[in-house]
């Protein structure tokens, strides 16, 4: 029995020594897989790392080199010998080459245009708008736009409505460089849904389309979205045509009269004084909101007559209304400091009176 025992005693023993080993084991495999996969992240950031770095040298020669030969082929008529650029330049050279496009009209980029085909842009450029990175693709949409190459209208159109703004935005800019009469009714279906594209640099692609271009679409389409997609778009109409915005504006509130977004969104647009009268209604606007852009629209647009509306918003339960009011009506055309003296004595608000306070010892001189 005791031999027995000993036995089954010596077996477990051994057991806890065999596990014992088995985890000692896959402990130090863990830490080799662990070290080897330590090494390999570091060798590939140090290749990444010095392939960015040849890279950048690379672009850094090539804009060395090509600068002024493609400053001389745009500026000076004529013949320029030029060398045959490498493969691995080319996509520097045609940056390059977009970026001085850029800032070039007429017989400048026309000449810069006929180089194109000689250095292969034309192929490049479709090339990466097909298989190309973001990157490459926005290169490839700037080099066809600056080509104005009618052949790739369809694949700009689908690059267009590519889920990328700045790829949908860059592709706007080339098919308005192609055509802008043709291109700008289906920007402006595009711009109903791309909050994200860059207000000012869209306003500076209308511009260059043309204003009368321009006009008559985004007219159609701000008339006809669903009331919640207009406000994002009049502050950027305002900077794209401020009278078309204007007019607009005042439009959509004779349309949607009482809707909130709309409303608030419009007062700041309006520019036309004659409009105010139709806007003190908002006075009794349930938001805020809405009653400190009126407050703002008539100090930035109205005369003395506008003195009951805005004595009547510096009274408002909110602070920011009197204050736009109390800035308003230091505004107003023809306000005096002995006018705004007599209002000041006339109040009887004690919170009118503090934000007048207020506002005239901000704007005095310090």
């Amino acid at each position: 029995m005791s031999r027995a025992i000993s036995t089954i005693a010596c077996g477990c023993e051994l057991d806890s020594n065999t596990g014992s080993e088995l985890v000692v084991l896959i402990a130090w495999r863990s830490a080799q897989v662990a070290a080897l996969a330590s090494a390999l992240m570091l060798a590939i950031s140090l290749f990444v790392r010095s392939r960015l770095r040849r890279e950048e040298r690379l672009r850094e020669s090539v804009i060395a080199a090509w600068r002024p030969l493609l400053a001389r082929v745009a500026l000076e008529p004529g013949e320029t010998a030029l060398p045959s650029p490498r493969r691995r330049e080319l996509p520097h050279l045609m940056e390059e080459w977009n970026a001085m496009h850029d800032s070039l009209k007429g017989e400048s980029a026309a000449r810069l245009n006929a180089l194109a085909p000689r250095f292969g842009f034309d192929v490049a450029a479709r090339r990466a708008l097909r298989h190309g990175t973001i990157s490459d693709r926005i290169l490839g949409i700037r080099t066809l736009g600056h080509l104005r190459d009618a052949s790739a209208w369809k694949e700009l159109q689908q690059q267009l409505v590519s889920d990328n703004a700045l790829v949908s935005f860059y592709a706007a800019a080339a098919l308005v460089e192609i055509d802008a009469p043709r291109a700008m009714p289906g920007i402006m279906r595009e711009l109903s849904e791309r909050e994200s594209w860059p207000a000012e640099a869209m306003a500076r692609l209308l511009t260059d389309a043309g204003a009368e271009i321009a006009r008559e679409p985004i007219r159609a389409l701000m008339l006809s979205l669903a009331p919640d997609k207009v406000p994002p778009l009049l502050p950027w109409l305002s900077h794209v045509d401020a009278v078309l915005g204007s007019e607009l504006a005042v439009e959509l509130l004779r349309r949607n009269p009482e809707h909130e977004g709309i409303v608030s969104a419009a007062l700041p647009v309006v520019q036309d004084p004659a409009r105010l009268p139709e806007l003190v209604r908002y006075a009794d606007s349930p938001s805020a909101q809405v009653r400190e852009h009126l407050a703002e629209a008539a100090g930035r647009l109205g005369g003395l007559e506008q003195e009951p509306l805005m004595l009547r918003l510096l009274g408002d339960r909110v602070w920011w209304v009197r204050y736009r009011a109390g800035q308003g009506l230091l505004r107003l055309t023809g306000m005096t400091d002995a006018r705004l003296l007599a209002l000041r004595a006339a109040l009887t608000d004690r919170y009118a009176a503090d934000m007048l306070d207020q506002v005239v010892a901000e704007a005095s001189p310090s």
